[in-house]
């Protein structure tokens, strides 16, 4: 995975939540190494990550999908709805497909499978902070798969009138769907990283959703975008 540095000087603040404490020691003492990310706080489960989440105000939270009690997607929907801003990162062994699916539509900016070498979660982490958005691949073929059959189902019903958005909005969405981050994005359209942030926000308070990966989903759904 390519790095991704984010603006010089700004430190990714960091909670880690999973109920293997071991797993967790492992990732905050690879994390401990980046002079760019700082571990604030760690929980065990889902209501605990929600508590340290409100208390510390992170920038993301890497989080399991599966805990005791109340798992990493009830928590999600929790955390975007009292820390809108921080980004929600999913570390997981789950490759099930409701799973993935489920944690993009409460709010999850990324979801990894713990596959992934662990010396490349600093990177996701940078990736999901800079606005990206990250999907193991082999998760990623189900989700385009999904889009496609979504597709299909919703052109056999009446829709409802999609809520408008600008051309220049349209152009920030389908970058978006291609996976670029605000600089990119910024940089195909020629135009200042604040206002493709300002477009994505636009964007996502006109559709009423949480996150960049949602706003794709209900963008093919609507056939405002066409994933071949």
């Amino acid at each position: 995975m390519a790095e991704v540095e984010g603006p010089p000087g700004d430190v990714i603040r960091v909670v880690v939540a999973d109920d293997h404490a071991l797993f967790r020691r492992g990732l905050e003492m690879v994390l401990q190494s980046e002079p760019d990310i700082e571990v604030v706080a760690e929980a065990n489960d889902g209501n605990e990550v929600v508590a340290v989440a409100e208390q510390h105000m992170p920038d993301l939270v890497l989080m399991d999908v599966r805990m005791p009690g109340r798992g990493g997607i009830d928590a999600a929907r929790a955390i975007k709805d009292a820390v809108p801003h921080t980004k929600i990162l999913m570390l997981t062994i789950s490759d099930e497909e409701e799973d993935l699916y489920d944690a993009i539509k409460a709010g999850a900016n990324g979801y990894l499978l713990k596959e992934i070498p662990i010396d490349e979660v600093a990177d996701a982490i940078r990736s999901v902070a800079a606005g990206q958005s990250l999907i193991s691949p082999s998760m990623a073929s189900k989700l385009l798969t999904e889009f496609a059959t979504m597709a299909r189902k919703d052109a056999e019903k009446p829709q409802l009138a999609a809520p408008r958005l600008t051309d220049r909005e349209m152009e920030v969405l389908t970058q978006v769907a291609q996976g670029l981050s605000n600089r990119d994005i910024a940089r195909e359209l020629f135009i200042s990283e604040n206002t493709v942030k300002n477009h994505v926000r636009n964007i996502l308070e006109k559709l009423q959703l949480h996150s960049r990966m949602e706003a794709v989903m209900y963008a093919v759904r609507q056939k405002l975008l066409e994933i071949t």
